[in-house]
């Protein structure tokens, strides 16, 4: 290569054929986002076994419930804009390798005070993790597959969700619940090391902080032998705001509609999934179904989020982020009224409550599809991370309207009609947030510079 020839970073990214380097980063991303389920679920199946262990009510540890998702919302609102400054794979292997030892040492908590601040700084690593493992596996995927390579690295989430519980229902009564959190803590401070030797950095990071020339270069041709060399001039269409904070910068002109937008739709949809995995068991033994019968139907939402988690980055990749999102939004909103106005059988429940969750779990992970797509690189982690922050809160809103309304005795069709107000408000911040994104796209370019 010629000492005059320019190398477009992000025109090579975006163009490559999916290849053996794309599947290393998918794998890593699937892999790091398993071990984030795993450990954000753990308290849930091991909280029975600290009531009967400790004699503790079900409301002395909501405490230690509420910290770890206060946990998550700090750590990605504080993990985005360190990755943004530092580096995606140092955030990453961080907090990977952070609450994997926040985990381990829960194991020993002697009392529900210092369980309750472990989740919390458990939650703080769990936080960082996921959204800038989405961004920078984004980064890398080509234009026609960023949505899907992001929305399939989610379903991990969901993987080791259901791990967790195979896992507590035999190790737990053998060897205590104290297994799950260690198993929870080695594995991902193991794991942390595997990733310091197979995660580069982001190539679109470093190219856009100018700096890491020879990482650049190296990872470049890892992607595809010889096509970089000492003598290439690397440039990108994407500008630096040298020295400007991320967060000001996602939240000034040309990007606080889009901004906003997001965080209200993530915060909304949040809300619901959030208030659909607390208390959905408790609505159907409302019922008169079993705990058996209410455990099955629930288990079918999470089914249907993971087909859905697949299936709308697929749609998102061929059709308009923006109508695949309201698309979606709409049919949730559709199977809400249906579950609040009509009876079923336990198969009829169970198939609604299935297309329910592929709807508002998948759309969940839409948002950050829509936020790792539209963002550039130098505003990118701390965009997508401060919308699933800000999303997080949204999740805590959700666990306690649930407490609140069934408090006051509504039945199942009004809680389910409740559902209706944050799914609205979710399709008009997508509508918006898309329609805002065609409008502004054209102002994100700027001409390459070196």
């Amino acid at each position: 290569m010629s000492a005059v020839e320019q190398f477009n970073v992000q025109d090579f990214l975006d163009t490559r054929p999916f290849g053996a380097f794309h599947w290393k980063i998918l794998l890593l991303g699937l892999s790091v986002l398993i071990l984030d389920g795993f450990d954000v679920v753990a308290m849930g199946f091991i909280a029975p076994a600290i009531i009967k262990d400790w004699h503790v009510s079900h409301a002395a540890l909501g405490p230690v419930l509420s910290m770890g998702l206060f946990g998550l919302a700090i750590g990605a609102m504080t993990g985005g804009p360190l990755a943004d400054r530092f580096g995606r794979r140092k955030v990453v292997i961080g907090a990977v390798c952070f609450f994997g030892l926040m985990s381990l040492l829960s194991a020993w908590s002697p009392n529900l005070a210092v369980l309750s601040a472990m989740r919390f700084l458990t939650g703080l690593g769990l936080g960082a993790s996921q959204p800038n493992m989405a961004t920078l596996a984004s980064e890398y995927a080509p234009r026609k597959y960023r949505s899907t390579i992001v929305t399939v690295i989610y379903c991990g989430f969901t993987f080791g969700a259901a791990g967790g519980g195979f896992l507590s229902t035999y190790l737990i009564g053998r060897h205590g619940w104290q297994s799950i959190l260690l198993i929870g803590g080695v594995v991902p401070i193991l794991f942390s090391f595997v990733l310091m030797f197979a995660m580069p950095e982001s190539a679109k990071f470093l190219a856009v902080k100018h700096g890491g020339r020879q990482a650049l270069m190296r990872v470049l041709n890892q992607i595809e032998p010889f096509v970089a060399d000492a003598s290439t001039a690397f440039v990108t269409t994407e500008r630096s705001h040298t020295g400007q904070a991320a967060i000001r910068l996602i939240a000034r002109n040309p990007h606080t509609t889009v901004t906003l937008a997001l965080w209200v739709g993530m915060f909304m949809n949040l809300m619901i999934v959030y208030f659909l995995n607390s208390w959905l068991p408790i609505m159907l033994s409302g019922e008169h179904f079993s705990l058996t019968e209410a455990a099955l139907v629930a288990a079918m939402m999470q089914v249907g989020g993971t087909l859905g988690n697949i299936a709308i980055g697929w749609k998102m990749d061929r059709i308009k982020a923006q109508k695949v999102m309201v698309g979606t939004l709409l049919g949730a909103g559709v199977f809400t009224v249906i579950l609040a106005k009509m009876s079923f059988t336990l198969a009829g429940l169970t198939a609604m409550v299935f297309l329910l969750g592929y709807c508002t779990n998948s759309s969940t992970t839409g948002w950050t599809a829509m936020a790792a797509s539209y963002y550039p690189t130098e505003m990118r982690a701390t965009g997508t991370s401060w919308m699933t922050g800000i999303g997080r809160f949204g999740a805590i809103s959700g666990a306690y309207a649930g407490a609140i309304l069934l408090n006051l005795k509504w039945d199942f069709g009004q809680l389910f009609m409740f559902l209706t107000i944050p799914i609205g408000i979710a399709i008009v911040a997508a509508y918006i947030s898309g329609h805002r994104n065609d409008t502004m796209m054209p102002m994100l370019r700027n001409a390459p510079s070196q």
